[in-house]
């Protein structure tokens, strides 16, 4: 009976243990993702020059399919990637003059209220 004791004793510590590392390794995650700074990727966008909404397409091409709309106004945009790409800093340093031009001439991955499809850039701006 005593060793039985023993092993439910050291298996409680051992998940205690083990609990603790886990609730730890959850914050210093969180924490982590507080301390980055944002990308160029990592701005919200509202619509631009939509005044019927925003086709959201199956591919970066005028032509092709239309899987989802953005209405105009809408916000909460986010970018995912862009073609052609541009540099981190032309876009985190270079204000919204260079970000409008960096977006005028890019098709853009993006995500909308639970749809992902490519936009024109430049029918975004920055919120």
């Amino acid at each position: 009976m005593t060793g039985f004791r023993n092993l439910r004793r050291q298996m409680v510590r051992l998940l205690s243990v083990a609990a603790v590392g886990a609730a730890a390794l959850v914050l210093v995650d969180q924490l982590g993702a507080h301390a980055q700074s944002a990308g160029p990727y990592d701005s919200r966008f509202t619509t631009y020059q939509a005044p019927s909404g925003v086709p959201m397409r199956a591919a970066m091409d005028a032509g092709s399919a239309v899987k989802a709309t953005i209405p105009s106004g809408a916000k909460g945009i986010v970018l995912r990637w862009c073609r052609p790409e541009f540099s981190f800093g032309d876009w985190q340093f270079g204000g919204a003059k260079v970000q409008r031009a960096l977006l005028d001439r890019a098709w853009c991955e993006a995500s909308w209220n639970g749809n992902v499809g490519n936009v024109q850039g430049k029918m975004l701006a920055p919120e």
